[in-house]
């Protein structure tokens, strides 16, 4: 067993070579803590993407985590700003005056992530599709006979959030946007 002696006093046993002694400098842990430590608390605060509901600031990051290109259009009453990613599909984010993402789209060959697109709302969704289905079980074994659920549309309204999806593979697009975000003026159709 060595022993591993600290500065500070401590002493610790670790499995090693019989008489092997090392002691580690504290002076030389704490000016990398103090250099690292900012940078990682820096790396917590910042959002790394874009979120239904978060600021128009965070779409340049929603353009780096997904390496894409960025255009965007502002109309009089909202800013769009779509991402093209290297896979071809292609997300946009629908940004009011008051600089809140109120609403997203998407169309690609594959379903994105709705946990990092959704954000805050992402349970919501996730908690009302539970109901549905739920709700679906329920009805089918009252009826007696059980149909089999094709796939198809997914469409969630709640009063703070609407999230509507289709396609199939190699074809998805949909959209998610709150209703009290929506700019006056604006109409959810609006938002594809």
């Amino acid at each position: 067993m060595s022993i591993f002696q600290f500065r500070l006093g401590r002493t610790f046993r670790a499995a090693g070579k019989e008489g092997e002694r090392m002691t580690l400098s504290t002076s030389t842990a704490r000016p990398l803590l103090r250099r690292l430590g900012p940078a990682l608390l820096m790396l917590l605060a910042i959002p790394m993407w874009a979120s239904l509901g978060d600021t128009a600031a965070s779409v340049l990051n929603d353009q780096t985590q997904w390496k894409g290109t960025l255009s965007s259009v502002d109309n009089v009453t909202y800013a769009v700003h779509e991402i093209t990613i290297p896979s071809g599909a292609k997300i946009r984010e629908y940004v009011s005056p008051a600089g809140a993402v109120f609403g997203i789209a998407w169309d690609g060959q594959f379903a994105p992530n709705f946990q990092q697109l959704l954000g805050p709302y992402y349970q919501q969704v996730q908690q009302a599709l539970a109901q549905q289905k739920a709700a679906q079980q329920a009805s089918e074994q009252q009826g007696g006979a059980t149909t089999r659920r094709r796939r198809g549309p997914v469409l969630v309204e709640t009063p703070g959030l609407v999230f509507a999806q289709s396609g199939h593979m190699r074809s998805f697009h949909g959209v998610a946007y709150i209703p009290q975000l929506v700019p006056q003026g604006v109409q959810a159709s609006d938002i594809r």
